[in-house]
């Protein structure tokens, strides 16, 4: 009797080295084991495009197809409900719960709201498809990309609703609401038009829409047309939904918005205390006098250049209407009621330290708050100190949000309550470092009214796109930040992130690149042998994405794991080795010599979500290495010891303009004149 061909094909799309000890591989191979012949796994190490996957739609014998990655995250019994479901009818698609973050332990409590099917990711992956429906489809949606073909299949074959099985699926990254997507060459439109009523698919469209204008911010050339993108938004009545939009993409709505009506060219964008920001849509090459360029952008062989301008409050349509209420209209006072935070669970950063500035200098504010969680650990610290403490993220913390007359914070939050957001009221946004890296789509993206710098290089960087909002002053950290030269020094070292690596397993992130130029570095010998020579210390603070991994390093007496914060740690240090984290920023600011170890500087920004706008050889502010061995000669030599007049001339220029003993005072004077 011949062998039945598998009911189910799971596709696993891996170019690298296939991580066979995920969590997600060992379930699979786990359900495997069990299903035997009626399941089959194959490896694809290609990018999954649409042409890859028609091609392998005509291969897969399979009556269903899963496409994934060893990246993801999968319930336990995700296979299992999959293949019971599969395996007793026939359908055109059978799907999980889908999400973009971490798999909630009660699925079936997920709410599947509009919120839901606007948020969840449109690609291939976690769906089942019926193989030969899917090969059929492709045929006529050949000229989709890759991560439209999900969207694009259920309505070649009129899916209007997807009930999701009680497991869950997870891409495990929200990078791609954060960065947008990038389509291929040679895709020619988004979607079909394809007549549809499901509210369902019409909210993954306007995503999809909305993804697609933030990707092009960053891709500045396409195959769509605009026509196409007016097309999708009159054909699906995007403008219906366009609210699901607003509060994570807000230059994206705006966006749409012109696409829906080209001949308003100026959309509103921010409130702010004496004039409006608008962005500008426009085709002409001549921008107005008062316009600041930020894109030009090529939609197949049209231009289309935005901009942002100021314009008098009085200018907008509706500003004075009976219903409206203006969060601007009272002065700040000593009676206003002001919110500080840093992140939920953490705080000695910028907000803290500017509340302990604010609240020591003008008593008379007696509405000051600072919101954290209570299960935080600074919450005693604080509580110690004095500070007015509410509960973030509360109903406590919402109303005093709504009456607030200014918000001052080191995060950006899309906070929104009772027709309140950052949108139409004050936010003084402090930032948590300094920008390095060309994070300007991301800043654009966001609404604030003050956005504190640090010296020149970075205002006249955000000068260009925020010349209204932007302030010279410095991190409100950096003005109590000072060596302590009389307690004991020690050398430290803070490698950053790298994205790639995020659901590695253990034994792959040991193979890695990342894992062993640092673990070469602190097993170095010659290293070992300086620091017991010279009675020091390496502390090495690794990012909190990599502390779940520390025990895979092979630290010492002499090369230790850091308990230390952030602000002890470099406060102490007499020299500082980062990769690319800005917090060596901190000890430069404060005159301690850095450097910098680029062991893979040829790959690391193509993982990154960002590009790099500093050059590091010629801005830097200390040297660059890019092998271990000239990082070591460095350290045993006491190279760091000398003072190099080169670096100490970038370091005056990189932080032109900050008074570090008027940190505080200019901040708060800005505050207090929005």
């Amino acid at each position: 009797m011949p062998d039945l061909p598998p009911l189910l094909t799971i596709v696993l799309e891996e170019t690298g080295q296939l991580d066979r000890e995920s969590a997600m591989y060992r379930r699979l191979i786990a359900a495997r084991l069990r299903l035997e012949s009626h399941f089959a796994v194959l490896h694809v190490a290609e990018s999954l495009t649409t042409a890859v996957i028609a091609r392998l739609c005509r291969k897969i014998d399979s009556k269903y197809v899963i496409f994934m990655r060893t990246s993801h995250l999968l319930s336990a019994n995700y296979v299992a409900t999959l293949f019971d479901y599969l395996k007793s009818r026939t359908v055109y698609l059978a799907e999980p719960v889908i999400y973009t973050g971490p798999i909630p332990k009660n699925v079936a409590g997920t709410k599947l709201d509009d919120a839901y099917h606007y948020a969840r990711d449109t690609d291939v992956f976690g769906s089942a498809f019926n193989t030969r429906r899917l090969s059929d489809a492709l045929e006529a949606l050949g000229d989709v990309d890759r991560t439209a073909i999900y969207t694009s299949y259920r309505m070649y074959w009129s899916i209007a609703k997807v009930r999701p099985l009680t497991t869950g699926f997870s891409m495990a990254s929200d990078t791609k609401a954060a960065i947008g997507l990038r389509v291929a060459a040679e895709a020619n439109r988004l979607m079909p038009l394809m007549p549809v009523h499901s509210q369902e698919i019409r909210l993954q469209v306007l995503r999809y829409v909305a993804l697609f204008l933030r990707g092009i911010r960053g891709q500045k050339t396409t195959s769509i047309t605009l026509n196409h993108l007016r097309d999708l938004i009159s054909g699906f009545e995007l403008m219906e939904l366009l609210a699901m939009v607003e509060p994570l993409q807000p230059f994206e709505a705006a966006w749409i918005r012109w696409l829906d009506d080209p001949a308003d060219g100026k959309q509103f964008f921010k409130q702010l205390s004496n004039k409006d920001a608008y962005l500008v849509f426009r085709h002409k090459p001549d921008a107005g006098a008062n316009e600041v360029p930020l894109y030009e952008l090529l939609f197949n062989d049209e231009i289309l250049r935005i901009g942002k301008c100021y314009l008098a409050r009085n200018l907008r349509s509706g500003h004075a209407r009976p219903g409206s209420y203006n969060f601007y209209n009272r002065p700040i006072r000593p009676s206003s009621t002001i919110l500080f935070f840093d992140r939920p669970h953490q705080a000695d950063d910028n907000a803290e330290h500017l509340y302990e500035y604010f609240t020591a200098k003008h008593p008379e504010f007696t509405h000051v708050y600072f919101a954290i969680n209570p299960k935080s650990p600074d919450w005693a610290r604080l509580e110690a100190k004095g500070f007015n403490l509410i509960s973030i993220f509360t109903k406590e913390f919402y109303e005093k949000f709504l009456i607030s007359d200014l918000v001052v914070s080191s995060q950006i939050y899309s906070i929104r309550y009772r027709g309140k957001s950052f949108a139409n009221s004050r936010f003084v946004y402090l930032q948590h470092g300094i920008q390095l890296n060309d994070m300007s789509d991301w800043v654009l993206s966001k609404y604030f009214d003050v956005f504190v710098t640090t010296g020149r290089i970075e205002a006249d960087y955000m000068s260009k796109l925020a010349p209204v909002e932007t302030l010279n002053s410095g991190l409100p950290r950096y003005e109590s930040l000072a060596r302590d030269i009389d307690g004991q020094q020690h050398l430290l070292f803070m490698p950053t992130w790298r994205f790639n690596l995020h659901q590695s397993s253990t034994e792959h992130f040991v193979q890695s690149d990342y894992f062993h130029a640092i673990d070469t570095l602190l097993s170095d010998p010659r290293l070992m042998r300086f620091l017991e020579d010279t009675d020091r210390i390496m502390h090495v603070k690794l990012h909190p994405n990599v502390e779940k991994r520390a025990g895979q390093f092979r630290f010492s007496e002499r090369i230790v794991k850091s308990g230390l914060s952030y602000r002890e740690a470099i406060r102490a240090a007499e020299f500082v080795v980062t990769d690319y984290s800005s917090a060596a920023l901190d000890a430069a600011f404060v005159g301690t010599p850095i450097a910098y170890y680029h062991w893979d500087a040829a790959d690391f920004f193509k993982d990154q979500p960002y590009e790099s706008r500093l050059d590091y050889s010629d801005d830097g502010l200390g040297p660059v290495f890019s092998e271990h061995s000239e990082l070591v000669d460095h350290i045993v030599r006491e190279d760091f010891a000398v003072r190099d007049p080169k670096y100490i001339r970038r370091r005056e220029r990189f932080f032109e303009g900050v008074d570090p003993a008027r940190i505080n005072e200019k901040i708060v004077e800005r505050m207090l004149s929005l």
